[in-house]
Protein backbone atom coordinates (compact mmCIF):
# COMPACT_ATOMS: atom_id res chain seq x y z
CA UNK A 1 0.00 0.00 0.00
CA UNK A 2 1.26 3.45 -0.89
CA UNK A 3 2.26 5.45 2.22
CA UNK A 4 -0.68 7.90 2.09
CA UNK A 5 -0.42 8.95 5.74
CA UNK A 6 3.28 9.73 5.30
CA UNK A 7 2.49 11.67 2.12
CA UNK A 8 -0.02 13.88 3.94
CA UNK A 9 2.38 14.35 6.87
CA UNK A 10 5.30 15.33 4.59
CA UNK A 11 3.10 17.71 2.57
CA UNK A 12 1.74 19.47 5.66
CA UNK A 13 5.19 19.70 7.23
CA UNK A 14 6.66 21.10 3.99
CA UNK A 15 4.08 23.89 4.00
CA UNK A 16 5.24 24.90 7.50
CA UNK A 17 8.99 24.61 6.84
CA UNK A 18 11.19 27.38 5.43
CA UNK A 19 11.16 27.77 1.66
CA UNK A 20 14.05 26.47 -0.42
CA UNK A 21 15.78 27.83 -3.50
CA UNK A 22 16.06 25.66 -6.57
CA UNK A 23 19.68 24.66 -5.84
CA UNK A 24 19.06 23.83 -2.17
CA UNK A 25 18.86 20.34 -0.71
CA UNK A 26 15.61 19.16 0.84
CA UNK A 27 16.03 16.95 3.90
CA UNK A 28 13.25 15.02 5.59
CA UNK A 29 13.48 12.49 8.39
CA UNK A 30 11.71 9.17 8.11
CA UNK A 31 11.54 5.82 9.88
CA UNK A 32 11.25 2.24 8.63
CA UNK A 33 7.86 0.89 9.71
CA UNK A 34 6.75 -2.78 9.66
CA UNK A 35 4.68 -2.16 6.51
CA UNK A 36 7.89 -1.20 4.70
CA UNK A 37 9.52 -4.59 5.22
CA UNK A 38 9.97 -7.56 2.92
CA UNK A 39 10.30 -11.23 3.87
CA UNK A 40 13.92 -10.67 4.90
CA UNK A 41 12.88 -8.05 7.47
CA UNK A 42 14.56 -5.10 5.84
CA UNK A 43 13.02 -2.32 3.78
CA UNK A 44 11.51 -3.61 0.56
CA UNK A 45 13.30 -2.39 -2.58
CA UNK A 46 10.09 -0.97 -4.00
CA UNK A 47 9.43 1.00 -0.83
CA UNK A 48 12.68 2.92 -1.32
CA UNK A 49 11.25 4.38 -4.52
CA UNK A 50 7.90 5.13 -2.89
CA UNK A 51 9.64 7.01 -0.09
CA UNK A 52 11.80 8.87 -2.59
CA UNK A 53 8.50 10.31 -3.89
CA UNK A 54 8.18 11.98 -0.48
CA UNK A 55 11.57 13.64 -0.82
CA UNK A 56 10.58 15.04 -4.21
CA UNK A 57 7.24 16.20 -2.78
CA UNK A 58 8.98 18.13 0.01
CA UNK A 59 11.33 19.78 -2.50
CA UNK A 60 8.53 20.66 -4.96
CA UNK A 61 6.43 22.23 -2.21
CA UNK A 62 9.27 24.14 -0.57
CA UNK A 63 10.62 25.71 -3.77
CA UNK A 64 7.08 26.88 -4.61
CA UNK A 65 6.58 24.57 -7.57
CA UNK A 66 3.44 22.81 -6.35
CA UNK A 67 1.31 25.95 -6.07
CA UNK A 68 2.61 27.25 -9.37
CA UNK A 69 2.01 23.91 -11.12
CA UNK A 70 -1.54 23.71 -9.81
CA UNK A 71 -2.28 27.23 -11.10
CA UNK A 72 -0.84 26.38 -14.52
CA UNK A 73 -2.34 22.88 -14.78
CA UNK A 74 1.14 21.35 -14.88
CA UNK A 75 2.18 18.05 -13.32
CA UNK A 76 5.58 16.50 -12.62
CA UNK A 77 6.17 13.04 -14.03
CA UNK A 78 9.01 10.69 -13.23
CA UNK A 79 10.45 9.36 -16.49
CA UNK A 80 13.37 7.25 -15.23
CA UNK A 81 14.98 6.18 -11.99
CA UNK A 82 18.16 4.35 -11.13
CA UNK A 83 18.68 3.28 -7.55
CA UNK A 84 21.73 1.80 -5.85
CA UNK A 85 21.29 0.09 -2.50
CA UNK A 86 24.33 0.31 -0.24
CA UNK A 87 23.08 -0.70 3.19
CA UNK A 88 19.92 -2.35 4.47
CA UNK A 89 17.43 -0.31 6.44
CA UNK A 90 15.96 -2.43 9.22
CA UNK A 91 12.73 -2.14 11.23
CA UNK A 92 12.35 1.15 13.08
CA UNK A 93 15.63 2.61 11.75
CA UNK A 94 15.49 6.37 11.44
CA UNK A 95 17.01 7.84 8.30
CA UNK A 96 17.17 11.11 6.39
CA UNK A 97 16.09 11.57 2.79
CA UNK A 98 18.03 14.25 0.91
CA UNK A 99 16.79 15.47 -2.46
CA UNK A 100 18.25 18.06 -4.80
CA UNK A 101 18.03 19.13 -8.42
CA UNK A 102 21.43 18.46 -9.96
CA UNK A 103 21.00 19.30 -13.64
CA UNK A 104 18.50 20.04 -16.39
CA UNK A 105 18.36 20.51 -20.11
CA UNK A 106 15.62 21.84 -22.38
CA UNK A 107 13.24 19.01 -21.43
CA UNK A 108 14.38 17.01 -18.42
CA UNK A 109 15.12 17.77 -14.78
CA UNK A 110 17.57 15.44 -13.01
CA UNK A 111 17.41 14.93 -9.27
CA UNK A 112 19.69 13.10 -6.89
CA UNK A 113 18.26 11.45 -3.80
CA UNK A 114 20.02 9.80 -0.89
CA UNK A 115 18.77 7.92 2.13
CA UNK A 116 21.23 8.42 4.96
CA UNK A 117 21.33 6.23 8.06
CA UNK A 118 23.83 6.82 10.87
CA UNK A 119 26.00 9.01 8.64
CA UNK A 120 26.18 6.47 5.79
CA UNK A 121 24.37 6.42 2.46
CA UNK A 122 21.94 3.50 2.56
CA UNK A 123 20.50 4.14 -0.92
CA UNK A 124 21.25 6.53 -3.75
CA UNK A 125 18.87 7.41 -6.56
CA UNK A 126 19.18 9.39 -9.77
CA UNK A 127 15.81 10.54 -11.09
CA UNK A 128 14.77 12.00 -14.42
CA UNK A 129 11.65 14.14 -14.28
CA UNK A 130 9.61 16.13 -16.78
CA UNK A 131 6.90 18.74 -16.25
CA UNK A 132 3.82 18.31 -18.44
CA UNK A 133 1.07 20.78 -19.23
CA UNK A 134 -2.15 20.20 -21.18
CA UNK A 135 -0.22 21.55 -24.20
CA UNK A 136 2.82 19.28 -23.74
CA UNK A 137 6.26 19.44 -22.11
CA UNK A 138 7.17 22.50 -20.06
CA UNK A 139 10.86 23.34 -20.55
CA UNK A 140 12.69 23.77 -17.20
CA UNK A 141 13.70 27.39 -18.03
CA UNK A 142 9.99 28.23 -18.58
CA UNK A 143 9.11 26.66 -15.22
CA UNK A 144 11.86 28.70 -13.56
CA UNK A 145 10.48 31.92 -15.09
CA UNK A 146 7.03 31.00 -13.76
CA UNK A 147 8.65 30.80 -10.32
CA UNK A 148 9.97 34.34 -10.79
CA UNK A 149 13.53 33.39 -11.69
CA UNK A 150 14.59 35.53 -14.65
CA UNK A 151 17.77 33.61 -15.32
CA UNK A 152 18.45 30.02 -14.54
CA UNK A 153 22.16 29.19 -14.33
CA UNK A 154 22.68 25.64 -15.52
CA UNK A 155 24.66 23.68 -12.94
CA UNK A 156 27.55 21.42 -13.85
CA UNK A 157 26.21 17.87 -14.15
CA UNK A 158 27.50 15.50 -11.48
CA UNK A 159 30.00 12.80 -12.43
CA UNK A 160 28.34 9.85 -14.06
CA UNK A 161 25.16 11.65 -15.14
CA UNK A 162 26.31 11.99 -18.77
CA UNK A 163 27.05 8.25 -18.81
CA UNK A 164 23.59 7.47 -17.42
CA UNK A 165 21.92 9.70 -20.03
CA UNK A 166 23.96 8.05 -22.79
CA UNK A 167 23.13 4.55 -21.50
CA UNK A 168 19.42 5.41 -21.32
CA UNK A 169 19.52 6.79 -24.89
CA UNK A 170 21.15 3.56 -26.13
CA UNK A 171 18.37 1.51 -24.58
CA UNK A 172 15.71 3.77 -26.11
CA UNK A 173 17.30 3.47 -29.56
CA UNK A 174 17.70 -0.30 -29.24
CA UNK A 175 21.49 -0.30 -29.58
Amino acid sequence: MYPLVRTAKVALAALARPPLKLGDTSRINLRVWPGDLDLYLHMNNGRYLSLMDLGRLDLIIRVGMLRMMRRQGWRPLLAAATTRFWRSLKPFNRFAMETKVVWWDEKWIYLEQEMIHQGHVAAHGMMKMVIKSPQGTVPPPMAARALGMDSLPVPVPPPGLADWIHWEQEIKNGD
